[in-house]
């Protein structure tokens, strides 16, 4: 229980790493451990059912946008990511998957500084397998972000803020069913998720933003939701992920389907030095956009979309999933 408990503090905090050896061993051994504390925490959990590990990532990054939520200037930048994962897999029946990821990254643009990637995500999975390919699933997940977005970043006379941390804030927790035809394929499908939504800046909050009732802070929606992941090596050291998420709210308009989409092109050019490409597309009917330069009146939601390119450093740690 012990072991297990650390690992979920690794997972949900991400920054406590518990270094023990083992004390039947050589010298070289113990001193390898004790000077590589990631190293150590994949060594104690080696023995039971769970799988610990990730990696980390620094690149410089060409950047463009449009609409995008979170804020953003089409640049150069530089990025850092954080992907952390902890999962559980005694060969019976119950597995559990979790993840949380980091990312963040500035440009600096005639003498100013913007915002080019700002992400928090954390998601969580029971599975309960009834055959060889459906599983009986409870998911949680959880996103937000670091710091504030503008709608004009950089421009201090008109930098309007249309985002923050828990603003908004998503919350989503939802039972049904897992379908994994493959190890390449992932499909969650649950009739009944129930989605939360934050927003917990005052000014934000009184204009309704992201869907929450004017000056409220929060928005509870029921509904369908739909995952959908794809994992393929194209060749050697070139992968491709792909991720859709469809939710659709049974108490207020069913028929218009948010959708949340990313499909990322991993290139290994060596141990340390990756090349990706990441584009993502993101509809919700509940975030609106400014269309008469007034930010204090209602605006219409549009199609988000991010692309970024990047080459830089990664380093990989702990086990394999």
């Amino acid at each position: 229980m012990k072991k297990q408990i650390s690992v979920l503090l690794f997972l949900g905090m991400g920054l406590s790493v518990q270094a023990q050896t083992n004390t039947v061993g050589s010298d070289t051994a113990a001193r390898k451990f004790a000077s590589d504390a990631v190293q150590a925490l994949s060594e104690e959990v080696k023995d039971t059912a769970w799988k610990v590990g990730g990696n980390i990532g620094l690149q410089f990054n060409q950047a463009a946008y449009e609409n995008w939520q979170a804020g953003g200037v089409n640049s150069i930048s530089g990025n850092g990511l954080l992907n952390l994962f902890a999962n559980y897999d005694k060969g019976g029946k119950w597995t559990w998957v979790n993840s949380l990821t980091l990312g963040y990254g500035l440009n600096f643009q005639d003498t100013v500084f913007n915002k080019t990637d700002d992400r928090i995500e954390l998601e969580s999975r029971m599975d309960y397998a009834l055959n060889k390919k459906w599983g009986a699933s409870a998911l949680y997940n959880f996103r937000s972000q670091f710091t504030a977005g503008f709608a004009n970043p950089g421009e201090t006379a008109d930098s309007i803020k249309i985002s923050d941390f828990m603003a908004p804030g998503y919350m989503l927790i939802g039972l049904g069913a897992t379908y994994k035809p493959n190890k390449k394929i992932s499909v969650f499908t649950s009739p009944a998720t129930a989605k939360l939504t934050f927003v917990m800046d005052e000014r934000l909050s009184n204009l309704g933003a992201f869907g929450v009732d004017s000056g409220e802070t929060r928005r509870f929606e029921l509904g369908g939701y739909l995952n959908f992941t794809y994992k393929q090596n194209i060749m050697k050291n070139v992968d491709l992920q792909a991720r859709l998420d469809l939710y659709s709210n049974y108490l207020e308009d069913p028929t218009l389907i948010d959708v949340n989409s990313e499909v990322l092109l991993f290139m290994q050019v060596n141990k340390y030095i990756t090349a990706n490409l990441s584009l993502n597309l993101i509809y919700d009917h509940d975030v609106k956009f400014d269309v008469d330069n007034n930010p204090d009146t209602p605006g219409v939601p549009r199609t988000q979309f991010r692309e970024i390119i990047g080459v830089g450093f990664a380093y990989n740690f702990g086990d394999k999933k």
